[in-house]
């Protein structure tokens, strides 16, 4: 973190809190953002003129992880208080602090319910800034637990049904075993669709639904003592398949996200099987992964989904550095080469794998992992190019040329 203050009393601050500033009231911003260089309180490296959509403001929080929020409530309160919402529930919360042009008691108690973690409001001296920001860092991760071990995390997903991510997921996670070594878990998050349990013919339970009912009860630690009563084992990998029964509601994807943070310190990969890239909870999860795959096949639906999905991909404020797509079943035959998919995705193709339906014909109706063939030898060699990489943090956005110059959302 870029800054630690010594508590609500002291004033002085070593370096300002880094900040996201949401600031549609004009009148309201330049009041506020005129006594920023004498209170030094907070720096900001964002400012957006009106409410963004959710999705973009969760995109930029992921990638520029500022310490805290300051957001007009004043322009429109029904609106910012959803945007509170949005960002008490992604897997790093951020505390926020909401601006008002006087002390509304019903605006306090709006922005308070929806997760705000401070209510200011005009004048906004100096002094009043120095203390809020002193409150806020008490509430920011220490050092040690900024460090804490963390498992890799691999998602992947797809723009069609059908595709094969669930299958390569599943592989691949075995495939990283056999390379490594290492604790593995794979874990299943399309509710609706998933196939784990179909591949490896798993039982019921333990699933996903005990996970989430684990985590709803605030049951679910990030100790193997915990992990080893609600997961499968299965050739050396632990399964956590979703959920037997067709599930009516949607998951919270707060919960899900506490399930990657009680996982990842207790296993050295994580992988994870997503609905289709469309989906919310895809959307969400892919900006937070070390590792996000979009799967594609050589079919021209397919095709054709996966240029659409790459372009509300960077829509939504994602990059190629969030994600690399995979052509599955590739080969020779295919009529659009390589070369002409990626211009067609506007993006590379990173991986391709075989199609070998008789070797995943044999692995399915042995409820097993896939034997030698060619395309367990493509799924190890992507495997080492896993390892191989370096764990970077994902970039802030790059979306001004100036360096240290503030950028500004309309």
């Amino acid at each position: 973190m870029d800054a630690r203050y010594p508590g609500p009393n002291g004033l002085s601050n070593a370096m300002p809190l880094t900040a996201v500033a949401i600031l549609p009231n004009r009148s309201l911003a330049q009041e506020f953002l005129r006594a920023l260089p004498e209170s030094q309180a907070f720096r900001i490296v964002a400012e957006w003129t009106g409410y963004p959509l959710p999705s973009k403001l969760e995109a930029q929080l992921r990638q520029s992880r500022p310490d805290v929020i300051l957001i007009d409530v004043s322009a429109d309160l029904v609106q910012s208080a959803r945007l509170i919402e949005t960002i008490s529930g992604v897997s790093r919360p951020v505390p926020v602090i909401a601006l008002h042009t006087a002390n509304e008691a019903a605006a306090l108690l709006a922005c308070l319910r929806a997760g705000a973690a401070e209510f200011l409001y005009a004048p906004f001296t100096p002094e009043l800034q120095r203390q809020a920001g002193a409150r806020v860092a008490t509430l920011l991760p220490t050092e040690r637990e900024e460090h804490t071990k963390r498992g890799r995390l691999v998602v992947f997903t797809s723009a069609k049904p059908g595709s094969g991510a669930s299958t390569l997921a599943a592989h691949t996670a075995f495939a990283l075993h056999e390379v490594t070594g290492e604790r593995i878990l794979l874990a299943d998050f399309a509710l609706w669709s998933g196939t784990i349990r179909l591949l490896f013919k798993l039982p019921g339970a333990p699933s996903l639904a005990e996970a989430l009912e684990a985590a709803e009860a605030n049951r679910l630690n990030a100790d193997p003592e915990t992990w080893a009563a609600l997961v499968q084992r299965k050739g050396g990998v632990d399964l956590l398949p979703s959920p037997g029964a067709l599930s009516t509601g949607h998951a919270d994807p707060s919960k899900l996200r506490r399930i990657l943070d009680c996982a990842r310190p207790v296993y050295d990969w994580v992988i994870v099987d997503l609905p289709t890239v469309f989906e919310r909870l895809s959307l969400l999860m892919l900006p937070e992964a070390d590792h996000g795959f979009l799967v594609t096949t050589p079919e021209l639906p397919s095709l054709h989904l996966t240029r659409k999905a790459v372009s509300l991909l960077a829509q939504v404020g994602l990059s190629l550095d969030n994600f690399k797509v995979i052509v599955n079943r590739a080969g020779r035959a295919d009529e659009v080469t390589l070369e002409a998919m990626a211009k067609i995705f506007k993006a590379p193709v990173y991986a391709t794998f075989p199609n070998d339906y008789l070797s995943l014909h044999k692995s399915l109706s042995a409820g097993q992992p896939i034997g030698p063939c060619v395309l367990e030898r493509a799924l190890w060699e992507f495997a080492r190019a896993l390892c191989s990489q370096p764990r970077v943090e994902a970039p802030a956005p790059s979306l001004s040329t100036d360096a240290g110059r503030t950028l500004t959302y309309r």
